[in-house]
């Protein structure tokens, strides 16, 4: 949900509540709007503070604060089982740390939660744009589906990730770690010119998700230095990429790996044919990967890496603007 949407849906609250106001003033004897006021405003302060099961037992005040202060939503050990319903190895370990505590929520290096809706209050209410919108999405992804038969499953590669280790920081690592200044040695040189033929930058969020494009070797070699500054086991990392079977990975699933496992189980609970055997493999081994990222990338080099990857976009835009300044193209809507 984009921040304007959620802006013009605190608007429709407020609106709302002017309008049932005065509704209830009308069938009022009393006839006192600022009552029916502090009635609604009542209701929507409850709603604020009462926690709900979906937000695993938070209150929607609590999420907001928590988001705006950039803090993970670390799942309580009484919801593990609600958060992982897999009998994968990964999920089964996912929940044993979960539950016995192992996992450090002071720093946000544990299982954390997004909330994200698979639909919006403008689904509910305009059904037909709605699914005209999903129409488009779904025209533009056919020619991906048309490829060629599925693979059989002889065809599809295997992923055995790594073990991995819990990285705790104590609050002054995490701010030395903040405040870095690069410096290119030849190790990181070295490692920089092998990420650069894996990674892909998101430079651009269109209608259907963000465009990409590879680094140029200066970039690959800011990013190397930053994620190492950051905390990452640079080795460790690169043997996780060795692993995976896949050859491009991109950027924002580091940043956002929780976002990104959220919507692939989504969509492997709602949207994927249970008969589609390699299709499921290919999701559950994107899964398992971003639960790895999740693991052995600290919450700080995440923060660090979304700053890094707006940076880069910023300077895309600026670079297409100044080629481009001649040409006025109109906004894209889906409808």
């Amino acid at each position: 949900m984009s921040i304007q949407e959620m802006a013009l849906y605190g608007d429709l609250v407020l609106y709302l509540r002017d309008q049932v106001a005065k509704i209830l003033v009308e069938e009022d004897i009393h006839n006192d709007l600022d009552k029916a006021n502090d009635r609604l405003d009542s209701l929507i302060r409850n709603w604020f503070f009462t926690p709900q099961e979906d937000l695993y037992g938070l209150a929607p005040r609590e999420v907001i604060w928590r988001e705006q202060l950039d803090m993970p939503n670390p799942i309580p050990p009484e919801y593990a089982h609600d958060a992982f319903d897999d009998d994968c190895p990964i999920c089964q370990g996912a929940i044993e740390e979960i539950e016995s505590g192992e996992h450090n929520h002071a720093h946000g290096n544990g299982w954390n939660w997004t909330y994200c809706p698979d639909t919006s209050l403008l689904d509910i209410y305009d059904p037909e744009g709605s699914e005209e919108r999903w129409e488009k999405e779904r025209l533009w992804m056919q020619p991906q589906l048309d490829q060629g038969p599925e693979p059989s499953l002889d065809e599809i590669p295997t992923y055995a990730p790594p073990a991995t280790d819990d990285l705790e920081l104590s609050p002054d690592e995490f701010m030395e770690r903040l405040n870095w200044r690069p410096r290119i040695d030849k190790r990181l040189q070295e490692m920089a010119l092998r990420f650069i033929e894996r990674f892909d930058c998101p430079i651009h969020r269109g209608l259907f998700g963000p465009d990409y494009r590879r680094l140029t070797e200066k970039e690959c070699l800011t990013l190397i230095k930053g994620l190492e500054k950051q905390g990452i086991d640079l080795d460790e990392l690169s043997n996780h990429l060795e692993a995976w079977p896949y050859k491009n990975v991109a950027l924002d699933w580091l940043s956002e790996p929780e976002r990104h496992a959220y919507f692939i189980i989504k969509s492997m609970e709602t949207r994927l044919d249970p008969a589609d055997k390699s299709t499921l493999i290919s999701f559950r081994q994107h899964r398992d990967f971003y639960f790895v990222l999740q693991q052995i990338i600290p919450y700080n080099a995440r923060l660090w890496l979304q700053g890094w990857l707006e940076g880069i976009a910023l300077g895309q835009k600026a670079e297409n603007q100044d080629q481009d300044h001649d040409r006025i193209e109109p906004d894209s809507f889906p409808f």
